[in-house]
């Protein structure tokens, strides 16, 4: 096997800013959906007896919501930026190392990163749209935005891994990203997915009578949900590993 690419200073700067910017958003959004989950049974412990809080139901408490629509309101862009800078650092380094095998490979892998960015772009505007439109004033904006952000980081994920998957076929010294992360999130990739069924059942299945079965049902659907978030911004976790390793080859070099 090839040995492994050396990037240049500006795509290192650029995955180097990336990292930064993906690691403080996924830290920051995880810790803010569940927390919110937490201060909402804080300040109304009688709600949250009768019924577990979904986090849109946790934000419609002005106490809960107000600060972390704040936080969206600026993790939601670093976000898209981050993803950007790794897509467009990747496609930098493989078109100075001889691109793909063919043109028509080229323009493929071209087309996935594009509307990879555009993905996270929608993505970004769904969590400004459902943390700064919340219950029970705005609840239509509010159910609007959850759609276009669960659906878009879904297939965020979903293109994220074609590209990684085709990436991962290159040979290593013209690819940022290693055969070996490629390989892994091949696997990990079903984490977000199964987790995106069940979610996605359990939505429809909650709304139907089903007797002595609806409460537990409830209580998976509302466990399910920050738990398919934080694989959402884990599958973005797992390229951290990637652009490591190319700044740490830089830096040595």
């Amino acid at each position: 096997m090839s040995g492994q690419m050396v990037p240049r200073r500006d795509t290192a700067l650029m995955m180097s800013l990336s990292m930064v910017l993906t690691g403080v958003v996924i830290v920051a959004v995880n810790v803010q959906i569940y927390l919110a989950r937490y201060l909402y049974g804080y300040y109304n412990p009688d709600a949250v007896s009768r019924r577990p809080a979904t986090i849109s139901r946790a934000i419609s408490d002005p106490q809960v919501g107000e600060p972390f629509a704040n936080w969206m309101l600026v993790c939601a862009p670093l976000l898209a930026i981050g993803v950007a800078l790794l897509i467009i650092s990747a496609l930098i380094e493989l078109h100075r190392n001889g691109g793909a095998p063919t043109q028509k490979e080229w323009r493929i892998l071209v087309l996935l990163c594009l509307v990879l960015i555009a993905l996270q772009v929608f993505a970004a505007i769904g969590m400004v749209m459902l943390s700064q439109f919340r219950f029970p004033n705005d609840n239509k904006l509010h159910m609007k935005g959850s759609y276009l952000f669960f659906f878009s980081q879904a297939f965020v994920v979903m293109f994220g891994e074609f590209v990684s998957r085709r990436f991962g076929k290159l040979p290593q010294d013209r690819t940022l990203l290693s055969f070996g992360m490629a390989r892994f999130r091949k696997f990990y990739v079903w984490v977000p997915i199964l987790l995106g069924v069940l979610y996605l059942s359990l939505f429809f299945a909650k709304d139907f009578d089903l007797g002595a079965v609806n409460p537990p049902l409830y209580i998976l659907y509302t466990t399910t949900e920050p738990l398919l978030l934080t694989a959402y911004l884990g599958y973005v976790l797992t390229y951290h590993a990637d652009m490591g390793a190319a700044v740490r080859r830089y830096l040595r070099a």
